[in-house]
């Protein structure tokens, strides 16, 4: 009988904690054993805590209440479980404490211990933690963090490695695979060849996963093994109008997975005058990446270190030009929301060169009314660091130039920078680039692709950004045969099948006819972004945000109290209103062709 172990650490965030629950009653219901391993307190720094998200310290009671809520969820579940304590004992407790205080600032990048480089694998938390790059090592309190982080991965790595060696498991599911003590668990199960899944909410579409095999949850290396599979199959209709859907609900801000950055769209035909363009020289428009999450992460390096230093090397390329200008748009999410603060270090860089650019490039900042949408429609080519833009600019069949690394990459259509000698060259390229169907078509396909790796999850219903509900009654409800989703993981975890099909012959057989036809009459069809549907969300969001301030001044929280009570049902309202059907510019009573069950075609 197949063993699996689900390291949990993480029992307060009961959004990620609920899918796990749920994958384990599916491993039993398919014939598996499951046990999880949690987290008793033992770690001075977690990913629980982070000061660019509270702005205050680390509660002193963070390790007892989750510590008091895994028991909890576990005893209900009905799980055994084990504590990581119990595989530490005092004395390496001792020896992983020294070995952390002994590490010298300059080195904890270079960090190892018992022969794992820890430092690369903390580092990612370190700079989400105060969404700074690199760390500022000058400072006491960024010091103790990371000694912190240090000291809590090598207590993980010794605990599971412990755990490991006192106990046969086949396969296990982790939370993310990418921060801290996640990615620890991640490296030391690859390292004793455990098959491993990682689980993350959605990139792109609610109501999904992301899972990734062997990987974290960042990894582009699954979607290079599915492009590599399905890159020359043509999609077809149904795939086609899927694909479409998601770009105009992006554009609009609709059924997101998670927080928006951009402004919904509204068309600007004013934008060129409002920023003082010429209409006789050809745009290019400069999209920044939020890069804290992927920065100095080996697998995320491409030929520059620093977004920042790409950007000036463009602005100073094109400071040159008479017939292009440029415009930098800073990412929104650098200027901080409700859910993280301001990347103050990474701001000012932009903020500073605002004042010095030359005279045919701007710089838009988080802060200027400017729609990114709008500003990539106008311009002629579009160039990122990663940023998600650059394949929907792509998929409007412009040309795009991505100078570091971005699941649009495997695109043959993709201007990719490989090193930094090449930029003058791939920039003068650009001058010559023109939209193009091939673009247009391969990113469609880089679209889909990618959007079927993100599971659907129907067990579990997403009501918030922190609130789901579980769709089922019992573990036989998630049994062989009753979700295809969770039979995939199953058979992933169980039996080391892979997750996703290669295509059939039929399908490796199928013709660009469905394409040729779907763009031929999208450029015939300049409104096909428009949509009614989520023009009318917007205003109905609208009306209810003026509704939640009306309410918050009700006296004695009942306005709150009425907001919790109606949340659910609202979800519910625009979740029907944004995944209502959007019908494709081509003839909306054609027969479409049956989608194969499996990977792609849903």
């Amino acid at each position: 009988m197949t063993r699996i172990l689900i390291f949990s650490p993480y029992a307060l965030w009961e959004s990620h904690t609920i899918y796990e629950e749920t994958i384990a009653k599916s491993c039993l219901a398919h014939g598996a054993t499951v046990e999880y391993l949690l987290c008793d307190g033992l770690l001075p720094e977690c990913d629980l805590h982070w000061d660019s998200k509270t702005a205050s310290p680390r509660p002193f009671d963070l390790c007892r209440r989750c510590q008091n809520e895994a028991k909890t969820s576990l005893n209900n579940l009905d799980f055994p479980y084990r504590w990581l304590g119990d595989f530490v004992s005092q004395a390496e407790r001792a020896a992983a404490f020294a070995w952390a205080q002994g590490v010298p600032p300059a080195e904890f990048r270079q960090a190892s211990f018992a022969g794992n480089p820890l430092g690369e694998w903390v580092l990612s938390s370190v700079i989400s933690y105060f969404r700074q790059y690199p760390p500022d090592i000058t400072d006491w309190h960024v010091v103790n963090v990371h000694r912190g982080f240090l000291f809590s991965a090598a207590l993980v790595a010794t605990g599971i490695t412990k755990y490991l060696q006192a106990n046969a498991i086949d396969s296990a599911l982790l939370f993310n695979g990418r921060q801290s003590i996640t990615r620890v668990a991640l490296e030391i199960f690859r390292q004793n060849g455990i098959r491993v899944l990682t689980h993350e909410r959605a990139e792109f579409q609610r109501g999904h996963l992301n899972v990734k095999p062997n990987a974290h949850c960042m990894s582009l290396e699954p979607f290079k093994a599915i492009w590599a599979a399905w890159a020359e199959v043509p999609l077809n209709r149904d795939a086609l109008a899927a694909t479409l859907k998601w770009l105009i609900q992006r554009r609009y801000g609709a059924n997101l997975a998670w927080i928006p950055f951009n402004t919904s769209f509204t068309r600007d035909s004013a934008l060129r005058t409002r920023l003082n363009l010429s209409r006789n020289k050809r745009l290019w428009a400069l999209f920044t990446s939020s890069t804290d999450e992927t920065a100095g992460d080996p697998l995320w390096r491409g030929p520059y270190e620093s977004q920042a230093a790409w950007v000036r090397d463009v602005v100073q390329w094109v400071a040159r030009r008479d017939d292009v200008e440029l415009v930098i748009k800073v990412h929104p999410n650098l200027g901080g929301n409700d859910y993280i603060g301001k990347a103050v270090d990474e701001l000012r860089i932009y903020q500073e060169m605002k004042g010095t650019l030359p005279a045919n490039v701007r710089i838009v900042l988080p802060e200027d009314a400017v729609n990114a949408y709008s500003l990539a429609d106008e311009a002629d080519v579009g160039l990122t660091f990663g940023s998600t833009i650059g394949l929907e600019m792509a998929m409007l069949g412009k040309p795009v130039l991505l100078a570091s690394r971005a699941l649009y990459e495997c695109g043959s259509k993709i201007l990719t920078l490989r090193s930094q000698e090449a930029l003058s060259r791939m920039l003068e390229e650009c001058l010559q680039s023109t939209a193009d169907r091939e673009i247009q078509r391969e990113a469609f396909r880089l679209a889909h692709y990618y959007f079927a790796s993100e599971l659907p999850f129907p067990a579990v219903t997403v009501l918030g950004l922190y609130k789901m509900k579980l769709n089922y009654a019992h573990r036989d409800d998630l049994g062989p045969g009753k979700d295809g989703s969770l039979d995939r993981i199953c058979n992933f975890l169980i039996g080391g099948r892979p997750l996703f099909d290669c295509p059939t012959e039929e399908e490796r057989l199928r013709t660009t006819a469905d394409e040729d036809a779907f763009f031929e009459v999208l450029a015939r069809s300049p409104e096909y972004l428009k949509s009614v549907r989520y023009e009318r969300t917007l205003r109905l969001k609208k009306l209810c945000l003026s509704g939640k301030q009306l309410l918050r001044r009700l006296p004695f929280g009942i306005g709150d109290w009425l907001l919790d009570l109606g949340r659910s049902q609202w979800y519910a309202l625009l979740e029907r209103i944004e995944n209502g059907e959007i019908a494709p510019p081509q003839d909306r009573d054609s027969r479409r062709s049956k989608p194969r069950a499996g990977l792609i075609e849903r």
